[in-house]
């Protein structure tokens, strides 16, 4: 497995899929038909990339990729009617292993969204049709896709998030046992638990035991470790940190 890590937009080396690698598969969902037909044609003239049909909506676009399970699926940031946020998660949740994304002629700020949620990258719609098959074949591969002027905005979040008492909006624990984490933080004794949360000790038991399964550790303390690290790559919307190099 290839780790990601953050790739710069203008940063000019040239990768290829490594030898043996499937042709990823690239799915567009645009509502501007001219750009999706711009990008569709630089995609179906690029050797080792297969195009898939577009989309135009959100409806259509997750139809697609519930059939087609795209490698890559490229969203513009403006897609109707939920915009792309929400269709992220909804993308993620039907076919995990596509990578997203998202695309914008100048959205600062959906873009960091989009991050957030799940997207691998964000590309400008100023981009030359080589460049856009090239980054989409990085992605592909297991690449970031990082405009330089999204960097400090990225560290800005990053360094902005706190190690405790603090959950992400969306992740797979739920409050009460975030709220249990932070007492075992704090070396709290089962008793101490049920007495701070006004709550049986057999209760206590049953989320310990439920947090320790969700963050595949068999002790308190590597539950607290495990935790943290949660907290930070889930508020980045990413299963596993991404190294700048």
């Amino acid at each position: 497995m290839i780790s990601p890590t953050i790739h710069l937009v203008d940063d000019r080396t040239n990768r290829q899929l490594m030898p043996g690698d499937q042709h990823p598969r690239v799915l567009i969902a645009d509502p501007d038909g001219l750009a999706r037909r711009m990008m569709q044609n630089a995609l179906q003239e690029a050797d080792g990339v297969v195009a898939l049909p577009t989309g135009r909506d959100a409806r259509e676009a997750l139809e697609l990729v519930r059939y087609y399970r795209p490698t890559v699926l490229i969203l513009d940031t403006a897609l109707a009617p939920e915009g792309c946020v929400e269709l992220i998660r909804k993308v993620l949740q039907a076919a995990p292993e596509t990578r997203v994304l998202t695309v914008s002629a100048d959205d600062e700020e959906i873009a960091l969204a989009a991050l957030r949620a799940g997207a691998v990258g964000h590309i400008s719609k100023e981009v030359e049709p080589g460049e856009l098959v090239r980054l989409v074949a990085l992605a592909a591969a297991g690449e970031a896709i990082v405009p330089r002027r999204l960097v400090m905005p990225l560290l800005g979040l990053l360094q902005a998030v706190p190690d405790t008492n603090w959950r992400p909006m969306h992740s797979c624990l739920t409050t009460r046992e975030w709220e249990i984490v932070e007492l075992l933080g704090d070396d709290s004794s089962t008793e101490s638990i049920a007495e701070h949360l006004v709550v049986s000790r057999s209760t206590v038991y049953s989320h310990i035991k439920s947090v320790l399964r969700k963050l595949g550790v068999h002790s308190r303390r590597d539950a607290v470790i495990a935790a943290q690290r949660l907290r930070r790559e889930e508020v980045r919307g990413t299963k596993a940190p991404i190294p700048i190099r």
